[in-house]
């Protein structure tokens, strides 16, 4: 059934039950009381007389979104969504004081752009110290200035794509082959990126002091009693039968993570499209998750945030990292049109630059903006020619 016809049978069940309300009201209360103690035995004989059956039927309908409950956080949780123009650079401030940096690199190799970047990451990190860094995936426009923060802080932590950097350029390919083997030979995975900016990152991140790199592979978490970030990856068996041979590949080996910090979640999901979000989609299991805001795959790419995508993750708001003029024509108009269809509260840093969310101890959200605009925000982007 389309989505269409669902929703007019959903309104013509609805005319049929106030119509049968109006018409006898206490044999409608009657019936439906039935129904419902009908359903309440059901449950109840299941439950207790088949737990298998119980068990299995509510891994089903609740797939990933069970897990224990978190306690509630006192402090602020800040996700920043750093202007780059065309690119991705996301700054989350934990509550506990910990910080991490999801990609940082824009389409146009920008002296001003990196320095801004490197800045306003240096001006909320006051110890010179990163907990977190994530790379979702090579793409320039997603690790052009990484090696500029891996020089500026001291770094904990490093997730990275599982690909080793096999660079074009003889100088940059010389810096991968005097890296320790024992860290190049642990990505087994046939599949190699020649780009010369990927390799920049790859050889930092491995010549990174007392870092510990970790891949974006099944599922991980970084957890404390407030807080939790669950990151949803490839399989290792997809890694193997993956060819990164095409954009839509490259592009869909990014994570898709959940954070959930007092009772709001907000979902990030890199360069993300339709080939990875349904395996998301399958991973996760259920009927979905009931999440609050979405940073949009790819730039509001018109083959990201699909429609099953956005049902799944049910979220109010939308953050679109995109550059003013960009030569893809991002955010794109079917993008646009399928949040506004959800009547997403939006937000887009091509128009409103900088944009800083925030969850309080109470749970509530509140957004900042760099910029106003007067612009449209639902108008797409033109595609240069």
């Amino acid at each position: 059934m389309s989505e269409r016809n669902s929703s007019q049978a959903k309104k013509t069940a609805k005319r049929a039950v106030k119509k049968a309300y109006k018409k006898n009201p206490k044999a409608f209360i009657i019936a439906v009381v039935a129904i419902v103690l009908v359903i309440a035995i059901t449950v109840a004989v299941i439950y207790f007389a088949f737990p298998n059956t119980w068990d299995s039927i509510m891994s089903k309908l609740g797939g990933k979104d069970d897990k224990p409950a978190l306690q509630l956080g006192e402090g602020e949780l800040q996700v920043h969504y750093v202007d780059v123009g065309q690119g991705d650079c996301i700054l989350i401030l934990f509550p506990d004081g910990k910080e991490m940096l999801i990609d940082c690199g824009s389409s146009v190799d920008s002296n001003e752009i990196e320095q801004r970047a490197i800045s306003y990451i240096d001006a909320h990190i006051t110890d010179d110290q990163l907990d977190y860094l994530m790379v979702t995936h090579g793409d320039s426009d997603h690790t052009y200035f990484v090696n500029e923060v891996l020089d500026a802080f001291d770094v904990d932590k490093i997730y990275m794509p599982f690909i080793l950097a096999e660079p074009s350029n003889e100088d940059k390919a010389n810096a991968v082959n005097k890296l320790p083997k024992e860290k190049l030979n642990l990505f087994t995975d046939k599949d190699t990126l020649t780009s010369g900016v990927y390799a920049d990152f790859f050889v930092a991140a491995l010549s990174e002091p007392d870092a510990e790199i970790a891949f974006n592979i099944g599922e991980f978490s970084i957890e404390t009693a407030t807080y939790r970030f669950d990151f949803y990856c490839y399989a290792e068996s997809e890694w193997e039968s993956t060819n990164l041979n095409s954009a839509f590949s490259k592009n869909a080996i990014s994570p898709i993570g959940i954070l959930e910090y007092n009772g709001k979640r907000m979902v990030f999901t890199g360069d993300s499209n339709e080939v990875n979000e349904p395996k998301f989609i399958e991973q996760f299991g259920g009927a979905g998750i009931d999440c609050d805001v979405l940073k949009v795959a790819h730039h509001g790419s018109e083959s990201s945030s699909t429609r099953d995508f956005l049902n799944f993750v049910n979220c109010e708001y939308a953050v679109i990292c995109c550059g003013l003029g960009n030569n893809h024509g991002h955010p794109t108009q079917d993008a646009l049109d399928r949040l506004k269809e959800d009547e997403m509260e939006l937000y887009r840093t091509d128009l409103h630059g900088t944009v800083v969310l925030i969850v309080d101890g109470q749970g509530n959200i509140s957004f900042t903006t760099e910029k106003t605009t007067t612009a449209d925000i639902w108008q797409g982007a033109e595609k240069a020619h």
